[in-house]
């Protein structure tokens, strides 16, 4: 897999790669042009958000939370549910023509969840999406009903564009039937993507405490990935969560024609 032919070099866009030209199970591999994964879009200049535009993009999908949108807090929780996150910044200025859309993945309300989600040292790993996909998939089919009727190509991102961005990745690589292997390869290329991401933030990088949290667990990056797709049927879990097989069609249809 040549991952620098994926790589949008858009100005200002950080950890950004199309879903083009990874491996499918049955032969050939994905189309470019459909989606493309990234980091938020706090430094993305007129200039780069014209090429995403002359490049067929039309729509922009936010998956952060509002605290994550403002700039000063709105109240000690806002300030609270900030802390140890990168610093927040505003929803992006879009060219005219070009549809920005935000739809919060995580399910804030879950405090439960995500708090054994922590105990199980999954939160801020990949080991976190099956739980999430299985048990709280609400915000999730939200995130995918919205990409199904979006127009043009849909540029989406959380706030590093790592775990949020790369459950939804998994997700839609999946039911275009990817080899895992590659959706495994691609989480793992977010690592070095984001270096000059949080050294233009001034922000510590949380990378490898991650990988040091996985290897005490007896994991790499990417087996952490494989982990949870092992036996993943997406359309099955996603029909049981609520989708439909038209919307399911309309989300993989655009990586494989």
């Amino acid at each position: 897999m040549a991952h620098q032919q994926r790589i949008r070099n858009w100005e200002g866009f950080y950890n950004a790669r199309d879903l083009g030209g990874l491996p499918l199970r049955d032969g050939g591999t994905t189309r470019f042009g459909a989606y493309v994964r990234s980091a938020d879009l706090r430094y993305a200049t007129e200039s780069g958000l014209g090429a995403a535009y002359d490049e067929g993009f039309r729509t922009v999908l936010d998956l952060r939370n509002d605290f994550e949108t403002r700039l000063e807090p709105r109240s000690p929780d806002d300030e609270r549910a900030n802390a140890g996150r990168v610093p927040p910044s505003p929803e992006a200025e879009l060219p005219e023509g070009m549809f920005g859309v935000r739809v919060p993945l995580d399910d804030i309300r879950a405090s439960k969840f995500w708090q054994r989600m922590r105990a199980e040292h999954r939160a801020g790993t990949p080991r976190f999406f099956r739980p999430v996909l299985e048990e709280t998939p609400d915000r999730v089919v939200a995130v995918l009903r919205t990409m199904a009727t979006a127009p043009g190509g849909i540029v989406y991102h959380c706030a590093i564009g790592r775990d949020r961005t790369g459950l939804i990745t998994a997700v839609l690589l999946s039911l275009a039937g990817v080899e895992p292997e590659a959706i495994a390869a691609d989480y793992a290329l977010t690592a070095s993507e984001l270096a000059p991401f949080f050294a233009r933030m001034g922000f510590p990088d949380h990378g490898p405490h991650i990988a040091e949290r996985l290897a005490e667990l007896g994991f790499t990056v990417e087996s952490a990935v494989l982990e949870q797709l092992d036996g993943f049927d997406a359309w099955d879990v996603m029909r049981r969560a609520g989708l439909t097989d038209a919307e399911l069609e309309r989300l993989a249809a655009p990586l494989i024609g």
